[in-house]
């Protein structure tokens, strides 16, 4: 086991009126799986990452990452086993603009060790370590993030619509990649395309906060 949410909610409260983003979620992740998590803008895919990456506290509910129970935990120790266990792809690539492709990989490491960044980025195909995000395409952002969120060879990858702004040919070549270099890792992605599922050992569906498994 990797991942396990525990009947996990989110509810969202403004005013007079109750939202819940997550319903008793219970949903678990193991190693050496590819995932994915297809639902419509606003099914609550975005608050799944985050609650699961903890960077958001459930409403109620658990979330378990290598058996270890995380609701306790403080901000720091949350903040130690997300560095050493997740590697997180945003729903946008989230580079630093000032920094290049290589600097951007090497952000996440313990120490400076741009030779590691730099090998990762020419195992996932790119040789422009050197540029910066403005000066590289999309897809190449992308493959940036994928090597910034496996720089520390975390047991977990999250990623939050990675595809949203490839076309299908660069979607199908980023998922391939993704399930080429994920090791014994557990992968869990969430995208609102759901012509992506033939990619995935397993599909779920989220629907206004209801995840179910197809």
């Amino acid at each position: 086991m990797t991942l396990e949410l525990k009947a996990v909610t989110r509810t969202f409260i403004q005013g007079n009126s109750q939202t819940d983003a997550l319903k008793e979620v219970n949903l678990k992740i193991r190693n050496n799986s590819f995932n994915v998590i297809i639902g419509p803008s606003g099914s609550g895919k975005s608050t799944l990452i985050s609650i699961a990456s903890l960077l958001a506290s459930p409403t109620s509910g658990e979330i378990l990452i290598n058996r270890i129970q995380t609701s306790q935990l403080s901000n720091s120790d949350k903040s130690l086993i997300r560095r050493s266990e997740l590697g997180i792809i945003y729903q946008r690539e989230n580079l630093f603009p000032f920094l290049t492709a290589k600097e951007n990989v090497s952000v996440p490491l313990l120490s400076e060790n741009k030779e590691k960044a730099a090998e990762l980025l020419s195992n996932i195909g790119f040789s422009l370590h050197d540029k910066y995000p403005a000066e590289i395409s999309l897809f190449d952002q992308q493959k940036t993030a994928l090597a910034r969120a496996l720089v520390n060879d975390p047991s977990i990858i999250l990623a939050d619509e990675p595809t949203g702004e490839l076309n299908s040919g660069e979607s199908e070549d980023y998922l391939n990649l993704i399930n080429n270099l994920k090791g014994n890792r557990a992968v869990l992605v969430v995208t609102d395309n759901p012509g992506l599922e033939e990619y995935f050992d397993h599909v779920f569906c989220l629907n206004e906060g209801v995840i179910t498994k197809r």
